[in-house]
């Protein structure tokens, strides 16, 4: 009888055990499939955003282009930008085209695929983006210092633009001007002694020369610096493809500054009002308008200037500010059309700063603003005629005054190409990287650890070209 009642307990476990057994691997295979539908999903988006970055990598690489050549047309066959296990395989192709809207415009629209890696067939996830450019010149020098030079430190750089200083260049950290592919002239003059100042500063140096690099630093191209013997401690200056490299004996001639007549300015006003007031702030809200505001020309403002937050200003014309300027937050700053070539001026009495994701916004004619500071250590920068505004520093003021910070140029916002920033007094320093129309100071400083594209050439190129729109195509869209 006992015998009987174990048989009966086994049979009924047995079927228990199986019915548990099925039970769990069905939710086995159910958590199995959607921790595999996830990281398909998941998979899925990673090649996605990739894509996307290799469809903004070739609008990149064409930018680049373009700045070679004007003529560029676009990469047509595949242009690998990853391909590796953990990415997949990556590919762009690009094509440039001439804007039908604006003839300074081109039109690049570029294409990013991702397949499997191992794979060229059936891709995984495809995306476009199309962009306009716009060509822009500046006028003048491109890099033009006085007497206190041009100082680069960090792993700051200087790419396809003429150099010209009047007095020395101090090269530190991991700082170049030009590249090997693309060699730049760059001048000295050496008119930088006594250097304690003096009355009868700048003179020319005569015991010693006008270029001083560390051992990390690098020149790239024809190099005409008077008194300059030495290439460097490691060879440094080199002629890259295309230069000739250290002209020993070659004299620099002293070039001076662009001047400007700031009294002409002040007395063409013909609108005065308070920089703070509403009317010109546009970092206010103002109904009906919000934040965008016209500037007209030959507009005076007193007292400072702040554009921040929103800010959407179009300048019509010149602008004299009597105290500081200050552009920040992710202020658009336009130039108007109607202006063609003529590039507006906004000079202050006080100091300039840019920063902050400032968009800069040259007209359909590819023209910007000149910006110019004369503010000065001198006094007669709080002189109350102004015709005594410091109209010229000589001598010891000009060597005291060089070495004020008057001009700021920073943030990480889009290029400034055809965006002029004069020191008149004093130092440019400039913190950022991207694209400049032209740096001039007594004192041009830069501090950055970005590449700074000076000027109107870019190697081959007639024109500096920067991004004025951006648009992500969507799928099957042309």
């Amino acid at each position: 009888m006992v015998s009987i009642q174990r048989q009966s307990h086994t049979g009924v476990i047995l079927p228990t055990v199986l019915i548990i057994t099925a039970v769990l691997m069905g939710i086995g295979f159910v958590l199995l499939s959607a921790i595999t539908g996830q990281y398909t999903l998941a998979s899925d988006s990673v090649y996605t955003d990739n894509a996307l970055q290799t469809a903004e990598a070739g609008v990149e690489q064409s930018v680049d282009q373009l700045n070679q050549s004007d003529s560029f047309s676009g990469y047509s066959a595949p242009q690998t930008l990853f391909n590796n296990a953990l990415q997949g395989y990556g590919v762009f192709t690009t094509t440039v085209a001439n804007s039908p809207d604006d003839s300074n415009a081109k039109v690049i629209v570029s294409t990013g695929t991702v397949y499997h890696y191992g794979q060229t067939t059936n891709p995984v996830s495809t995306r476009k983006v199309k962009v306009t450019v716009v060509g822009t010149q500046s006028q003048g020098y491109s890099v033009l210092t006085g007497p206190g030079g041009l100082i680069l430190s960090g792993s700051g750089s200087i790419t396809n633009s003429q150099v010209y200083v009047n007095g020395t260049i101090t090269l530190t950290g991991a700082a170049s001007i030009g590249t090997q592919n693309q060699p730049l002239n760059v001048d000295a003059a050496n008119y930088a002694c006594p250097a304690t100042g003096g009355a009868t500063w700048p003179q020319l140096c005569t015991t010693t020369q006008p270029i001083s690099m560390a051992q990390s630093t690098h020149i790239y191209g024809t190099v005409c610096a008077t008194g300059q013997t030495s290439t460097g401690p490691n060879n440094n200056i080199q002629p890259g493809n295309g230069g000739s490299g250290l002209q020993v004996g070659c004299t620099a001639p002293q070039v001076s500054p662009p001047t400007y007549d700031r009294l002409a300015q002040i007395n063409a006003v013909t609108t005065t009002g308070v920089g703070s007031n509403i009317t010109y702030d546009c970092s206010q809200w103002q109904s009906p308008n919000g934040f965008v505001r016209t500037w007209p020309a030959n507009l005076k403002l007193t007292g400072n200037v702040n554009l921040a937050s929103s800010c959407d200003l179009t300048v019509t014309g010149n602008v004299y500010i009597t105290g500081n300027l200050t552009i920040g937050g992710s202020t658009h700053l336009r130039v108007a059309n109607s202006l063609g070539t003529t590039r507006p001026v906004i000079m202050v009495d006080g100091t300039i700063n840019t920063g902050g994701s400032i968009t800069p916004v040259a007209n359909s004619s590819g023209t910007g603003v000149e910006f110019i500071s004369f503010k000065s250590s001198k006094s007669c920068t709080v002189a109350t005629t102004v015709a005594t505004y410091c109209s010229a520093i000589t001598g010891n003021d000009l060597f005291t005054s060089q070495s004020q910070t008057t001009v700021t140029v920073g943030g990480g916002g889009p290029g400034l190409a055809g965006f002029v920033f004069d020191s008149y007094w004093g130092t440019v320093v400039v913190t950022g990287s991207g694209n400049i129309g032209a740096a001039i100071g007594q004192v041009v400083n830069m501090s950055g650890s970005g590449t700074v594209t000076f000027g109107t050439q870019i190697g081959a190129g007639s024109k500096t070209w920067t991004i004025s729109s951006y648009q992500i195509i969507p799928n099957g869209s042309g």
